[in-house]
């Protein structure tokens, strides 16, 4: 009877920790990891943050000019979003300068840390991946 009333207890708990893991909720800003806040602060120090969440163990922000960050649990981003442009600072300097040469009119409004590289997206829509060498893998418009 014990080892029944155990296996349901360790059932019901676990579908619930399973369903919390999928929901993203609003949380404070000052609940997001300390380089989270850093890097926000640093890069974008006009703005707030407006609206912080969390989803099982990644957070993402919503700031005041309307950009997006996704960070990881130890508050290392993972994609930005930002229709103004996002700081170069942020963007490894050999995709930077690769943009600038070959792209001279165009922002980085996009990039994201994918394994084995990054993707980014231009303002005119094109997207492009890159090994972590900088090198181009691949062109989408």
């Amino acid at each position: 009877m014990k080892r029944i009333i155990f296996s349901l207890l360790a059932i019901v708990l676990l579908g619930t920790s399973l369903l919390a893991c999928g929901r993203k909720r609003v949380i404070d800003p000052s609940e997001l990891p300390a380089a989270a806040t850093t890097l926000v602060q640093k890069h974008w120090p006009s703005c707030v943050i407006d609206y912080a969440y969390i989803d099982g163990l990644e957070y993402e922000v919503l700031l005041s000019d309307g950009t997006i960050i996704e960070f990881n649990r130890k508050g290392e981003w993972k994609e930005m979003k930002c229709t103004d442009g996002l700081p170069v600072t942020l963007v490894p300097a050999n995709i930077t300068r690769y943009v600038t040469n070959r792209f001279p009119k165009q922002l980085i409004i996009k990039c994201e840390k994918m394994r084995g590289g990054y993707e980014i997206e231009l303002t005119n829509g094109l997207e492009i991946d890159f090994d972590l060498q900088g090198r181009v893998t691949h062109v989408d418009d």
